[in-house]
């Protein structure tokens, strides 16, 4: 099944986390964090995963920042339950435009 990419703007709801695992005798990075959404009076969290060297670039972000992120969602289940986590292919920081920027 070809999963579907998909691209998201949202802001970033905490630090992100670092962690590794083996994968055939290499050791992959992996940096994990949630963004948020928010939609009228809700809001959508989204759980994300960026793997080897993608996972580098998730250092230099901040809480609040806005995030681009493209990629897809992959879902698990695990003791009865659904996960759905966004396996991010590709992000980066939209940095916000200052107000008083000169030109």
């Amino acid at each position: 099944m070809k999963q579907e990419m998909i691209n998201i703007n949202a802001n970033l709801l905490a630090e992100p986390t670092f962690s590794s695992f083996e994968n055939e005798g290499e050791k992959v990075e992996v940096a994990n964090f949630t963004l948020v959404k928010k939609y009228g009076k809700g809001k959508e969290y989204i759980n994300c995963a960026a793997y080897g060297e993608k996972a580098e670039k998730a250092k230099d972000f901040e809480k609040g920042d806005l995030i681009h992120i493209f990629g897809y969602f992959k879902k698990r289940e695990k003791e009865g339950k659904t996960y759905k986590n966004f396996v991010v292919k590709s992000y980066n920081k939209i940095e916000k435009k200052e107000e008083n920027e000169e030109e």
